[in-house]
């Protein structure tokens, strides 16, 4: 795990305890909401990624 990791970690570690109920409910829907979005940009083909098209000679 990276320090950058660890730091998004224990700062999320010390927040939730802070939140109400409420805030958490909205804390998980949007945390759940990135981790689908980072999952489903990893299959979607880039530009760059994408084949070159063929050139008509």
């Amino acid at each position: 795990m990276t320090e950058k990791e660890k730091k998004i970690m224990q700062t999320c570690g010390a927040l939730v305890p802070r939140l109400t109920e409420q805030e958490k409910d909205r804390f998980l829907t949007f945390t759940e909401g990135m981790a689908f979005l980072s999952s489903r940009s990893h299959s979607i083909m880039t530009r760059d990624s994408a084949p070159e098209p063929k050139t008509r000679t």
